[in-house]
């Protein structure tokens, strides 16, 4: 691109009595500076720098740039990459806004955190730090962690999180850490307590084995997000952690105490790491438990049942059926669970049709007077004789629940017997979705198969007199292919 050249627009003014054409002609060049250099920001970072071939003008926009963008590409290019930034770490970035790189640090970490030194300026605002075989400590500038202009951080790294002695965040709103290994003592607490504006926290497989308590006391949190598989890879590691110089058997996991009084969202999604206590929590009005089966020595009902005691004032809410599960262990603690007063739409997640007689699941069913929706993922399944066990009906059958959705049907005598079970017990319906799994009827014989389940569910006896919708639907595209549908 020349940079006289022009971008031309015509504008056309038609007066009475006469018409004329008035044509404007503004030369690229002739925008003032600081428009320029907010295009040439918004270009990936190597375009930018091709700019400068236009003019010794362009060049010093270039350099004055405030996003910056790097990823490494393919191995082969590694050294082309480290010298692109090198070069770009000679010039002038003091006005830079925006920083993200994604690099893998493998041997050469001692350049990086030069890299962070010379990029991270004081007034950076948005922080994006992707690494990966960090075997070497990353060290991130002290005045980043009294930022008063940082409004976003990602951070994923597996490797202890140096922090400084003084940290304090005062303008930032969204924090992402992944992978991040947390370091014992104060510095953490006073991470999750330096951050009065926080109001999106996500954490993702991060370890705590170092870290006995924390308290994450953030008053602007509306959004917390938490994840934590078990890795195989650090099972060394914990079994190292596990045993103390006695031989003695140690608690490996972490009490995480959480206070939001302004959380709207919550997720937790993992196998029972480390343990969670919630407080003043009563604002959460979606909420997902997604606990799946461990060796944790943690009790996983108590662990299930305290988080939905917490998350009582919900209005959707999701969580997997070993939570069902764990809970139906313990009459005790399913006679004593919350009332969902507030929950309206409830998501099943399961691995395979989920008993729909399962103790914990109808005491959350009838403890959830308003229930408007229920969606049952990987589908529901009762025995023959399975509908003697459900007694007392939960209420909102009765009165609220509009909607039902079952996925990934395949057909079974007992995912039938669930089906026909809901249409006669759910009075106030007015539309059942069920999604059946395309691999189950993908064939000529797979599809006659479904019509005659199709058939089979029309007769069915309803309890609605609501004109509804009963549909049979692809689980692999619903909204497209809507393989049979009856309207009443």
């Amino acid at each position: 691109m020349d940079a006289n050249s022009s971008i031309s627009s015509k504008h056309q003014k038609h007066h009475e009595g006469e018409g004329r054409n008035i044509e404007r002609c503004i030369s690229l060049g002739d925008l003032p500076d600081v428009i320029l250099q907010e295009i040439i920001s918004s270009l990936p970072t190597k375009e930018a720098v091709q700019t400068s071939v236009l003019s010794k003008r362009w060049v010093a926009l270039w350099m004055a740039i405030s996003n910056i963008e790097l990823k490494e590409g393919s191995p082969e290019k590694r050294q082309q990459f480290i010298d692109f930034v090198e070069k770009l770490l000679a010039c002038n970035s003091s006005r830079l806004k925006k920083f993200s790189i994604a690099f893998e640090v493998g041997e050469d970490a001692p350049q990086v955190n030069r890299w962070l030194g010379g990029f991270i300026k004081p007034s950076i605002e948005e922080l994006n730090l992707d690494f990966e075989r960090v075997g070497q400590p990353l060290v991130l500038p002290d005045h980043l962690f009294t930022s008063e202009t940082l409004t976003n951080f990602q951070l994923s790294m597996q490797h202890v999180m140096n922090l400084p002695s003084s940290i304090y965040f005062q303008n930032l709103k969204v924090m992402t850490l992944k992978h991040v290994i947390f370091p014992d003592g104060s510095p953490t607490q006073q991470l999750f307590s330096s951050c009065p504006s926080l109001e999106e926290l996500t954490l993702i497989d991060c370890s705590w084995l170092k870290v006995k308590a924390v308290c994450i006391a953030c008053p602007s949190l509306k959004t917390l997000i938490i994840r934590e598989w078990k890795d195989d890879a650090d099972d060394s590691v914990k079994l190292d952690q596990e045993n103390d110089a006695g031989g003695r058997s140690v608690p490996t996991h972490c009490q995480i105490v959480i206070t939001g009084s302004n959380l709207k969202t919550f997720s937790y999604d993992g196998d029972l790491l480390n343990d969670y206590f919630l407080f003043c929590t009563s604002w959460v009005t979606d909420a997902t438990v997604e606990v799946y089966p461990s060796d944790s020595r943690l009790d996983s009902p108590y662990f299930v049942f305290k988080l939905l005691k917490a998350l009582s004032n919900v209005e959707k809410l999701s969580f997997t059926d070993y939570v069902a599960e764990a809970l139906s262990r313990t009459s005790f603690l399913i006679g004593h669970l919350s009332l969902f007063n507030k929950l309206v739409e409830l998501r099943v997640i399961s691995v395979s049709p989920i008993g729909f007689s399962c103790d914990a699941l109808l005491a959350i069913l009838r403890n959830s007077p308003i229930l408007e929706t229920l969606e049952l993922v990987m589908g529901v399944s009762l025995p023959q004789s399975g509908a003697n066990n459900i007694d007392p009906l939960p209420a909102c059958f009765g009165t609220h629940l509009k909607t039902i959705k079952i996925y990934g049907f395949a057909g079974s005598e007992v995912e039938l017997n669930a089906i026909k079970f809901l249409l006669q017990a759910a009075s106030a319906l007015d539309a059942f979705y069920i999604y059946s799994n395309g691999y189950d009827f993908d064939s000529p014989a797979g599809i006659e198969r479904l019509n005659v389940l199709h058939q089979r569910i029309m007769q069915f006896p309803r309890a609605s007199e609501n004109g509804y919708i009963c549909a049979l639907c692809d689980f692999s595209n619903p909204e497209k292919d809507l393989l049979y549908e009856l309207r009443e």
